[in-house]
């Protein structure tokens, strides 16, 4: 952590754990990855060894290490690669090649961006957006082969930098990209909640609703139009909380082109510019 008192910065980074994981894994003089899973590439069940056969458990609880590690700077300062550690972790039984590779991908990736790091910036008092929260939200939709299961994504920021994220499968199938969305926004909304009360505890009350950016219009239509939820009661009722915090005005949902959805790094492999781009909006160096 460092803080420029001068600047009003407070910087969050941790490249001397990840300098430690990657001398652990013997990876220090590997070759960098521009991202850390490939593009449009979903891991599966195939291959996975048996976790009953006394020869498979050396590299079982190597792997379980490794994700385990990862999992711990994904959720502190390392956003970025969310999405693929919790990929990762789905397969921590009995972990296919493909999967080790994965995982070895990810050290790949830190190790040529060990430097990045979160940064908090001090707004000046005239700033009328000083101290306000504010989220992107995004859901992959049946994105993976074996259980057709879509993952959500969110991200809330709050004076320069994210303060909370999440990628994670849903628990139901959807039936339609707006059923995945609506189910990934409702969990942004519960989120939301979470975040306004603590930050409200710490003297920081946020004025009106927490704006989510989200790009799917159906989805911001239906929350904000009730009566629509007729023509989707497929639609889980658990995500009809949505509809509750978008009239108590709790959250407003606003619409976002997909090229600029943030979120959209939390739910699946994307292609280096785009994930680049993303990146840059909450890691710097």
């Amino acid at each position: 952590m460092d803080y420029d008192r001068e600047k009003g910065t407070l910087r969050l980074c941790q490249q001397k754990y990840i300098h430690d994981l990657l001398n652990r894994f013997d990876m220090l003089n590997c070759a960098h990855a521009a991202t850390p899973a490939v593009p449009n590439e979903y891991l599966t069940n195939e291959g996975c060894i048996d976790r009953a056969t006394p020869e498979n458990i050396p590299t079982i609880r190597k792997y379980q290490t490794l994700v385990g590690a990862l999992l711990y700077l994904s959720g502190w300062s390392r956003p970025d690669i969310a999405a693929a550690v919790s990929s990762c972790s789905r397969f921590l039984a009995g972990p296919s090649p493909a999967h080790i590779t994965a995982a070895k991908r990810i050290l790949r990736y830190l190790a040529g961006t060990s430097d990045l790091c979160i940064c908090y910036r001090r707004s000046p008092a005239t700033n009328p957006y000083i101290n306000t929260l504010f989220g992107y939200c995004d859901a992959d939709h049946a994105g993976a082969p074996d259980d057709r299961l879509s993952v959500t994504g969110f991200m809330y920021f709050m004076n320069g930098g994210p303060i909370s994220w999440c990628s994670k499968r849903q628990p139901i199938v959807a039936l339609s990209s707006t059923e995945a969305e609506f189910y990934a926004a409702s969990q942004a909304g519960n989120a939301a909640i979470v975040l306004r009360r603590l930050l409200e505890a710490m003297g920081i009350p946020q004025q009106g609703p927490t704006v989510v950016m989200e790009d799917n219009a159906a989805c911001i239509f239906m929350a904000h139009r009730p009566g629509e939820l007729k023509r989707a009661k497929h639609i889980d009722t658990r995500i009809y909380r949505l509809r509750e915090l978008t009239r108590d005005g709790i959250i407003l949902l606003a619409k976002v082109l997909t090229e600029f959805q943030v979120a959209d790094i939390f739910t699946k492999a994307l292609p280096t510019i785009l994930f680049e781009r993303h990146r840059s909006t909450f890691l710097s160096r």
